[in-house]
């Protein structure tokens, strides 16, 4: 009994101390950010015939085209008047 009850201290322990974590990032600003909309619809990818530098491209619903080559390389943004939310030519 006492064995069980020394398991159950731990674990009360780091799940107060796991989500104790979460709200002193959030505060510090190192948390997550907050999302309000996400678009996880599929991009249009381009596969070289080697099937190494292919290349995924989408329309980011704010006027631009983000083309992704890798999870390490930063997407390229660029504008883009096909792509929806484009604002009008002045």
């Amino acid at each position: 009994m006492r064995r069980r009850l020394g398991v159950a201290g731990v674990a009360l322990a780091l799940v107060l101390t796991a989500g104790g974590c979460n709200a002193r990032n959030d505060a510090r600003g190192r948390g997550d950010a907050p999302v309000g909309n996400y678009d996880d619809t599929a991009a249009e990818v381009i596969n070289f015939p080697d099937q190494f530098a292919n290349v995924s491209h989408k329309c980011d619903g704010h006027g631009h085209r983000v083309y992704s080559t890798t999870r390490q390389a930063p997407p390229v943004v660029v504008d883009d008047p096909s792509c929806p939310g484009t604002a009008p030519a002045r």
